[in-house]
């Protein structure tokens, strides 16, 4: 772990050891990046434009979908590609196209579904080939799980379908994610059966608009700590400054050099924090970047 070093990280910057312009600042969106409005300030993008015309490589962190946040980006001159479905693809901002994706194996994505079946639930299925995303389904009542069966989803994904048996999809399908939301106490037996798969990885957290619980899996390669050290490594930065409000967030925080928080931070995701910032209905992050970058 590399937090905590705030005022050190200060004096090397003004020693000259760091170059600011060689920094990568990540930010996740809901409840960090993103008011409780699910929306971007005015005040946010205009400092975010005005940090990044001076140089600064800033990217986005999110568990959503690139239909669940290109558009709500669209006004931030986003030149540096995000880190988008917990890590699953590294997302490409301006030309709108997804540049790299983790897949998970058919045996695994079988075993995960069969996990969930277990406990009498049904999970989405996410697929992804060359011509898009599909969202494949085997129950009618996760078309309430807006979070996942959304407007945008309808419009953008190559294919969204209720089919009698996904176990039928995956055995045709490369599948990158699965998911369910859900009351914690439900899911968490499903979450010690996903421990026992290999080749996975999966994200367990609170939903901060609705107030239930997400459960996520797609491959182990496919985390927003390993998506982020591949960003890294593809911008060859030499230090990493992430911001996070969730429990999905702190596998990045855990290597970041420097970690800060929302107000409206998760108690366990705080104590990992250098700083802890004003909520995200204030703009906590960009006043942050507008002091660190004086814009």
């Amino acid at each position: 772990m590399r937090n905590g070093f705030e005022q050190d990280s200060k004096n090397l910057f003004t020693w000259g050891i760091y170059d600011m312009k060689n920094t990568l600042y990540v930010s996740d969106l809901d409840g960090t990046l993103f008011n409780s409005s699910k929306k971007i300030s005015e005040r946010t993008v205009q400092i975010l434009n005005r940090c990044i015309a001076k140089g600064m490589k800033f990217a986005v962190a999110t568990a959503r979908m690139p239909y669940g946040c290109d558009y709500r980006l669209k006004e931030i001159n986003m030149d540096t590609p995000g880190i988008l479905t917990n890590g699953v693809f590294l997302y490409d901002f301006q030309r709108e196209k997804i540049i790299a994706a983790e897949a998970v194996s058919q045996k695994s994505a079988l075993e995960a579904v069969d996990a969930f079946r277990r406990h009498g639930l049904s999970c989405f299925v996410y697929t992804y080939e060359e011509n898009g995303i599909s969202i494949y389904y085997e129950d009618e009542v996760l078309q309430a799980q807006t979070q996942y069966y959304s407007d945008r989803a309808l419009e953008s994904c190559e294919e969204v379908k209720l089919v009698e048996d996904v176990r039928e999809v995956l055995a045709e399908k490369k599948p990158v994610y699965l998911a369910y939301t859900g009351f914690k106490e439900v899911l968490e037996p499903v979450c010690e059966e996903l421990d026992n798969i290999e080749e996975i990885s999966y994200s367990f957290y609170l939903n901060v608009y609705n107030g239930w619980y997400c459960l996520e899996v797609f491959s182990e390669k496919a985390s927003k700590k390993n998506a982020l050290l591949k960003l890294q490594d593809l911008l060859k930065c030499q230090e990493i400054v992430v911001f996070g409000d969730n429990l999905n967030d702190i596998s990045m925080m855990e290597i970041a050099d420097r970690s800060y928080v929302p107000a409206n931070a998760l108690a366990e995701v705080k104590k990992l924090a250098a700083r802890i910032l004003a909520d995200c209905d204030h703009d906590g992050v960009a006043e942050f970047l507008a002091e660190e970058w004086e814009v």
